[in-house]
């Protein structure tokens, strides 16, 4: 489990210049809440950079962005404190003394390194290819 920095948007604001601000940021896989205030206490919807682009194409720039992406319609996501992180599900907004401080991020599976035995049967196929035997470096460069 990890928390992931977000972007935070407020509900009221307008469509132009959220779509500006998300023109900047460097993934569109990165995750975006919306926060909008209701009875007093706040709301956390959350997409990532990519789906509320696509929600804002077409927008005028004066409509908000509840309107913009149909909120109403939208369940909120609950918020869970840092320590009750672990045992919430990914994608729920982590707040800490009132303050939005993340999401939780689903776990990347790990990759693990090639081993000796990967590098003998990627050369063992190399060689029956190209009938000679080549390096494990002349195989990612692709050079002969």
């Amino acid at each position: 489990m990890r928390i992931e920095s977000v972007i935070s948007v407020a509900a009221t604001d307008s469509v132009g210049p959220t779509r500006l601000a998300l023109l900047t940021e460097g993934s569109v896989k990165l995750p975006v809440v919306i926060v909008r205030e209701t009875n007093g206490a706040p709301s956390y919807f959350v997409m990532d950079v990519a789906s509320l682009q696509s929600a804002l194409t077409n927008q005028l720039s004066a409509t908000t962005i509840a309107d913009s992406v149909d909120l109403a319609s939208r369940e909120p996501r609950a918020a869970v404190s840092k320590a009750d992180a672990k045992a919430a599900p990914a994608g729920s907004p982590v707040v800490e003394n009132g303050r939005l401080v993340g999401v939780i991020a689903e776990d990347k599976p790990a990759h693990p390194e090639p081993t000796e035995a990967d590098m003998s049967r990627g050369a063992a196929d190399d060689q029956r290819e190209s009938g000679r035997k080549r390096g494990l470096w002349q195989r990612l460069s692709r050079s002969e």
